[in-house]
């Protein structure tokens, strides 16, 4: 069961912050590197915690429409 919350505080990457180091580089299963990525907690939740940041420096808003052009199909 996923125990995160359902509604989080949006806050700015600038009040978030970022990472000087990797959290790999002292972790006790590290020989096993790469392969650890996917079921490693920590990365799991440094992604979730970074993602939920809203760009100070990109000028869309997330509410403006998104549109992914796909390769090979023509347009109508």
């Amino acid at each position: 069961m996923n125990n995160r919350p359902l509604h989080v505080k949006k806050r700015f990457d600038f009040e978030i912050g970022y990472l000087i180091k990797s959290p790999c580089r002292d972790c006790i299963t590290r020989y096993r590197f790469p392969r650890c990525i996917r079921s490693c907690e920590i990365l799991d939740r440094i992604q979730t915690h970074l993602a939920q940041g809203i760009s100070s420096t990109h000028t869309s808003s997330a509410l403006d429409p998104f549109y992914v052009q796909l390769e090979g199909r023509g347009t109508k």
